[in-house]
C-alpha cells in the first residue's frame, strides 16, 4: 500500500515538473526577462576574493563587556 503512496507522488511530481517547464532551465532559456530589466546598475557587481573583505581594523563589538560575578550573590542594575 505504502509503496502504491510513493510512486503515485513520484508520478505527481514528475508531472508537475514536466508541467511547469522547470526543464527550461536546463537548457539555458531564460525563464524571466523581466528580472533582466529591473536590475539597477548591473555592472557595478564586483566579485572579491575573501582575503579582501576582511577588514584593516576590528570591528568594535555590540555586545557590552563581561560584567564579572559578585561574591555575595546579589546582582546589580
Amino acid at each position: 500500500m505504502l509503496r502504491w503512496v510513493f510512486l503515485a507522488l513520484v508520478a505527481v511530481n514528475l508531472g508537475y515538473f514536466l508541467w511547469s517547464g522547470d526543464g527550461a532551465q536546463a537548457t539555458g532559456n531564460e525563464r524571466e526577462p523581466q528580472r533582466l530589466g529591473q536590475q539597477v546598475r548591473p555592472e557595478m557587481l564586483q566579485i572579491r576574493k575573501a582575503d579582501a573583505l576582511l577588514p584593516s581594523t576590528p570591528i568594535p563589538s555590540s555586545t557590552p563587556a563581561a560584567v564579572a560575578p559578585t561574591t555575595d550573590g546579589s546582582a546589580t542594575r
